[in-house]
């Protein structure tokens, strides 16, 4: 990548609204890339909505951290500019991200990609692939996404943890909805799997799935893992789902305890005059950058 992105964004456009001392290229550790594609959507669409309204919801948070009692902002946050979509197929798109990735990850910075739908997520771990062997992927999700192909494409968003499971070994956890295909494949895949309601009624599910994941670590966030009464911004909403503080203690661990090289938070589809899913989405971004700070040793 140039020294410099070839834009660089306003305040007024950067995640949190920062001023170009934490959010130019050269003073930030965190990229945040924008990705509004949502082709593959199969229920509610406007995923595409998504980044934006995450962005403009970051605009309004504390930068303090009371968990931590730190100001996450200071390692530096730059936020990319849109990645635009292509409408040549969701494939075709997965290498645009992964090339998007690429850079970011050849540059030392830690990527955050904000959804568009799931299917973001294949050019994403294809980034992460080319450049660290072996890694595991961390899935925190409603749906198990194991189907071999789906309404014609093995790119959509419901294959992504199929794909995944190609490259690397897959821990999902929240699960609560999957097909007689993806049941079958469960039972010879390289995939662990943990309903939301096993990790309801059994926490010890949740702390041996953790320990199958092996450093480094990819995370990636489709907000339907959360309960729809706190999350009903999605593509395809169910029943049953996480909360808040189950959720962030889950990635406070995974980050004390492993070696995250990047996130993802996908699949918020904004609702008109309903804006406490944006600024959850937007909070948690920021959580990740504030677990991230905390476990990476200052440069």
């Amino acid at each position: 990548m140039n020294d410099h992105p070839p834009v660089e964004h306003s305040n007024a456009q950067n995640f949190c609204a920062l001023p170009a001392e934490h959010a130019a290229w050269n003073a930030s550790r965190v990229a945040v890339l924008p990705v509004p594609y949502d082709l593959t959507t199969s229920y509610q669409p406007g995923a595409r909505r998504g980044p934006q309204a995450m962005i403009e919801a970051s605009w309004q948070l504390e930068l303090y951290d009371t968990e931590l009692g730190t100001e996450p902002f200071e390692v530096g946050i730059h936020t990319l500019p849109p990645l635009e979509p292509l409408v040549s197929g969701p494939r075709a798109m997965a290498e645009r991200v992964a090339q998007a990735v690429g850079q970011v990850l050849e540059a030392g910075k830690f990527p955050i990609v904000l959804g568009g739908d799931h299917a973001v997520t294949h050019g994403v771990v294809r980034a992460i692939d080319e450049r660290h062997v072996p890694f595991s992927v961390l899935q925190l999700d409603a749906h198990a996404d194991l189907r071999d192909r789906y309404q014609g494409s093995q790119w959509s968003h419901a294959t992504v943890g199929r794909r995944i499971s190609e490259r690397a070994p897959l821990v999902q956890l929240g699960v609560r909805s999957f097909s007689a295909e993806e049941a079958a494949f469960l039972d010879q895949a390289n995939v662990l799997s943990v309903s939301a309601r096993a990790w309801h009624e059994d926490h010890d599910s949740v702390e041996r799935a953790l320990e199958q994941l092996q450093s480094p670590v990819y995370i990636t966030v489709d907000l339907d893992v959360f309960d729809p009464a706190i999350m009903p911004a999605t593509g395809t909403p169910e029943p049953g789902g996480l909360g808040w503080y189950q959720v962030l203690t889950l990635l406070r661990r995974v980050f004390e305890t492993r070696t995250v090289v990047g996130c993802d938070v996908v699949e918020l589809a904004p609702l008109p005059g309903t804006i406490a899913p944006d600024f959850l989405a937007a909070k948690l971004v920021y959580k990740l950058v504030a677990y991230w700070q905390r476990s990476t040793p200052s440069i």
